[in-house]
This record gives structure tokens, C-alpha cells and sequence, in this order.
């Protein structure tokens, strides 16, 4: 694996991240109205009160826009699909980035009683489609200016990474000052309080050192990150390694599309920029 990298990551990261988006909002469409409207779980006003009153939600914004509820609610929930499909074409790429973040946000921020760890990372890629030149390689702005630029990525390269290396390096940290991850507990309590989204039962692993093995493993992986996936020699074995624990994490433990996340993000910084075009259209 050589260390030459190449600015097609952007695109993967464009499309990936803002089709991601575009699925997670899809995937909650069946329950839409029982997490936004008044006929749901909690009423929006409720909701409303539990904020930080900092980040704008759909109930003070239609204060400010004169807007009826239900009429807000329904042009949110048109124009953040369309807003990612724009992004993931690479349309009017920047404005459509700040767009999408910002109707996410307010959608988010507006259950956040519901809210868990895969929306945050979410926030966090669509900012990054933002600051990053997502939309100058492979994209319809890129058609329109009948000339290609290439953009400067490296440091933004460099930012993803940092980004990732500190998230793994911390959780990793987190674990390992607690016993119940250094003598298996914590894995067996966590595969078990979600058991019944496992494909099977593993339970006939409990007189065996799996889960003790497998926390640490867990612990050397993060821990381990920065190392493992900036060095030549073992980067494919430790992002394989690492995808396969959000594999077990999604198989074992129901967190689907933050396993999915979490794999797009290693892919878009330690695979995807590695790949050389001109190699892969010889192949």
C-alpha cells in the first residue's frame, strides 16, 4: 500500500455521506409523524422545552417565519431530501452542503430526546461537505465550468484523519479506565441487552474467553488507530480490523446505520484516497 494519495476520495465522500443522509431520513419516514407532529409521541411545544435554545428547532423557527407548523414541517421535509439529492450530484455543491446541514439540524435538534450517536457523526460529515472541495471533481458544478480544477485536498485529508484518530484514540481511553471493558462484562451486557437483534445467540461463548479477548481487542484497535492506520505495512489489516468490529457492532447489536457510518468514514480516509484512477480505468 503506498502512500500517494489522490483527490477522487472527495467524490466518494460527497456521494456517500449525502446518500447516507438521504437513506437515514428515508428509513424514518414510516414514523415520521409520530416523532415531528402533534400527533406523535410527544408534542413539538413539549419537546421544544427541553432544548438548549441555541440551535434553531422547528417550533421557534415558525415563530420567526410566521410560518403554521405542519406547513414548516412538510417544506423541511421536501427540501432536505432535494437538498441532498443536489449534493450528492455535486449541484450548486456548496450551497446545497450548507442547506442540507442546516435542515438537518433543525429536523435533529427539533427530537432531540430521540437523537443518538450516528446523528451527531452525521452533522459532522455534512459540515464537512461544507469546508471540503466535495464539489470540484465529479460533479455537475465541475460540468458547467467546462474546465476541471484540482482542488487542494491534502490537508483536508489530513483533517478527517486527525478527526478519526482522536475519536477511536478517546473511546478506546474510555474503556480501558473502566474494569467492565478489560474483563469482558461490558461487551457481554451490551450484546445482550440488544440480544434480540442478533442473528443468533451467543451465549455458548459465556465459559470461553471470547468476550474478554474481544474487549481487549476492542481496546488495542482504538487505541491503536492513529498507529495501525498511518503505517504502510499494516493500514489494510487494520482497517479491515476495524470494519469488521462496526460489522459486529451492526450484526450483533442493531446499530445499523451507525456501523455504516463509521465504515464510510474509514473507507473515505484510509482507502478511497489511495486508489489511482488511472490504474483502476487500466484494470
Amino acid at each position: 500500500m503506498h502512500n500517494k494519495t489522490y483527490p477522487g476520495w472527495l467524490f466518494f465522500f460527497r456521494v456517500n455521506m449525502a446518500g447516507f443522509a438521504l437513506l437515514h431520513f428515508l428509513a424514518i419516514q414510516p414514523d415520521f409523524d409520530m416523532l415531528y407532529s402533534y400527533k406523535g409521541y410527544i408534542y413539538p411545544d413539549i419537546m421544544d422545552t427541553a432544548t438548549d435554545h441555541f440551535s434553531p428547532t422547528l417550533v421557534s423557527l415558525q415563530h420567526y417565519v410566521g410560518v403554521p407548523y405542519d406547513t414548516l414541517l412538510l417544506l423541511c421535509r421536501i427540501a432536505y431530501p432535494l437538498a441532498l439529492v443536489c449534493l450528492i450530484l455535486g449541484f450548486c455543491t456548496r450551497l446545497s452542503a450548507v442547506l442540507s446541514l442546516f435542515l438537518q439540524l433543525l429536523l435533529l435538534k427539533s427530537i432531540h430526546l430521540f437523537e443518538y450517536g450516528v446523528d451527531g457523526y452525521t452533522t459532522i460529515a455534512l459540515f464537512y461537505c461544507c469546508i471540503f472541495p466535495v464539489g470540484y471533481i465529479y460533479s455537475i458544478d465541475n460540468r458547467l465550468r467546462k474546465f476541471i480544477i484540482t482542488p487542494p485536498y491534502a490537508h483536508w485529508l489530513f483533517l478527517l484523519k486527525a478527526h478519526l484518530c482522536i475519536a477511536y484514540f478517546f473511546s478506546g481511553f474510555d474503556k480501558v479506565i473502566g474494569g467492565t471493558w478489560r474483563n469482558g462484562e461490558a461487551l457481554w451486557k451490551t450484546v445482550h441487552s440488544h440480544n434480540y437483534y442478533s442473528l443468533f445467540s451467543l451465549d455458548f461463548l459465556a465459559n470461553t474467553p471470547f468476550f474478554l479477548l474481544a474487549g481487549w481487542g476492542t481496546i488495542i484497535l482504538e487505541m491503536g488507530y492513529f498507529v495501525g492506520m498511518n503505517s504502510r505495512k499494516v493500514r489494510m489489516w487494520w482497517l479491515g480490523a476495524i470494519v469488521c468490529l462496526h460489522l459486529f457492532i451492526a450484526l450483533f447489536m442493531g446499530l445499523f446505520f451507525f456501523s455504516a457510518m463509521m465504515i464510510l468514514l474509514n473507507l473515505c480516509a484510509y482507502y478511497t484516497p489511495y486508489i489511482d484512477p488511472e490504474r483502476f480505468r487500466k484494470r
